[in-house]
């Protein structure tokens, strides 16, 4: 419980310094942008706060290249 409002605060307190001066440039997207990346950090934070395992990119590019590379080495063999 305590973790997660430790995370909360302190993306709440990056943003207080990072969001006023990009809003003062009127910089709209990139302010859409820093908020979905930072929702998505406090995401990924608060999940390994939780202790919930997360897979990898590369248990992804495995499931993908699995076949092609089981392809290339019966044929190639």
């Amino acid at each position: 419980m305590w973790a997660i409002i430790g995370i909360l605060f302190t993306g709440a307190i990056i943003s207080l310094f990072e969001i006023p001066p990009l809003v003062k440039k009127k910089w709209w997207r990139e302010i859409v942008i820093y908020l979905l990346l930072l929702s998505a950090g406090i995401t990924l934070a608060i999940l390994l706060s939780k202790d919930v395992t997360i897979p990898t990119p590369l248990d992804w590019i495995m499931k993908i290249f699995s076949p092609v590379t089981s392809f290339f080495d019966r044929n190639l063999s």
